[in-house]
């Protein structure tokens, strides 16, 4: 039982931690035993290195912590019923670690379940978890405007280099002519 000092520190040290976070995702692990969570967790350090973490919070905890941290918690009061672990997103890519945990919560059959997520400060319900697992990533999303930015480059090179050969076809045509 950690004392009122240490609850305090916690909050305090989590408030901070959720400061910093792109992604804060709420979640109900009910149903999940240590070595589906510690499953859970290592999957999440394949795709983000050391930049997600996946813990159990108590919920006066957690709730303290996100109003220390400047959330609006009075908004989201039925995240903080039942049990609660958090998935939070400090360094990386926040979508990738909500696909993670999407695709997990598919294979357990629905656990861990959703209850909503913060996204760069903005609050989505558990029902929009699933549309923001399908968004392209960020490495994805640069490869696409990378390549929609070289298809027009390309474009004007294969037009240049037409232009050059039909100008030397022309002028070997002039040469054959005068060679005549």
């Amino acid at each position: 039982m950690l004392t009122r000092a240490q609850k305090e520190q916690l909050v305090k040290e989590l408030s901070e931690v959720f400061k910093n976070s792109s992604l804060i995702l709420f979640s109900d692990y009910k149903g999940l035993n240590v070595a589906q969570i510690t499953d859970l967790r290592k999957k999440l350090r394949e795709k983000l290195a050391d930049g997600a973490r996946y813990k159990v919070i108590k919920n006066s905890v957690a709730y303290l912590a996100l109003k220390e941290a400047g959330y609006n918690v009075e908004e989201i009061e039925d995240v903080f019923s039942g049990p609660l672990a958090i998935l939070y997103v400090e360094d990386g890519d926040p979508i990738e670690a909500i696909k993670v945990i999407y695709d997990f919560s598919k294979e357990m059959k629905g656990i861990p379940s959703f209850k909503g997520l913060y996204l760069d400060g903005k609050f989505f319900s558990a029902d929009e978890v699933e549309n923001l697992s399908k968004l392209p990533s960020k490495e994805q999303l640069l490869a696409m405007v990378v390549s929609g930015v070289q298809g027009p480059i390309r474009g004007l090179v294969n037009v240049l280099s037409g232009t050059l050969k039909n100008l030397l076809y022309a002028l070997n045509a002039i040469k054959d002519k005068k060679s005549e």
